[in-house]
């Protein structure tokens, strides 16, 4: 059931008061923290970062109205969780699908590696029925290709700031048009990770 209530596929009353005030925890380095805040309702996930004991910052929210949640390249992403995996003593498929939603993507092949790779996530999870699997890669697959041909979003390398997802579509502080972005730090924690 919090899988279902996590992608939105189950909308009811229920909540999680642990999670209330209580962000998951990810360590990815020393100096780096990934926070993932779902809410006690899940309505409203957040994704901010924290640099030694600096205050966090939110880097990236999801919800179904205002979202601007693409903040990793998807390279990133398995980076942080094979490394989430190892720090924390997790399987991988943990941070894999709480973290997949914060994934920028540019087009519809992409989409189509990342479903790939999620799917592969989703089986080692155990907690999905093949036609449950079937269902989601089909509904996955299913996103219109003319879509992506017309979607303006890309991840581009620019100096200061290094890589931001911009466009009219990105729906992303990591942009270099957000001068709250902590670009020096981010980039060292994925110097740091090697990415």
């Amino acid at each position: 059931m919090f899988w279902d209530r996590y992608f939105w596929n189950l909308h009811d009353d229920f909540s999680y008061e642990i999670l209330e005030d209580n962000p998951i925890r990810f360590h990815l380095t020393e100096n780096h923290t990934l926070l993932l805040d779902p809410g006690e309702d899940l309505a409203y996930i957040s994704l901010s970062f924290q640099y030694k004991a600096e205050d966090e910052l939110e880097v990236a929210w999801d919800d179904e109205a205002h979202f601007h949640p693409f903040v990793l390249r998807f390279h990133e992403l398995q980076v942080m969780v094979d490394k989430i995996a190892v720090v924390h003593n997790l399987e991988k498929w943990i941070p894999a699908l709480l973290l997949r939603r914060f994934v920028g993507i540019e087009s519809f092949a992409e989409l189509q590696t990342i479903s790939a790779w999620e799917l592969e996530m989703r089986k080692a999870s155990g907690l999905f029925t093949e036609d449950e699997l079937r269902a989601w890669f089909e509904k996955s697959k299913q996103d219109h290709e003319n879509f992506w041909d017309n979607c303006d979003r890309r991840w581009s390398y620019q100096e200061p700031f290094g890589w931001v997802f911009e466009g009219n579509d990105a729906y992303s502080l990591r942009s270099s048009a957000d001068s709250h972005f902590p670009f020096q730090q981010w980039n060292r924690m994925l110097a740091e990770l090697g990415c």
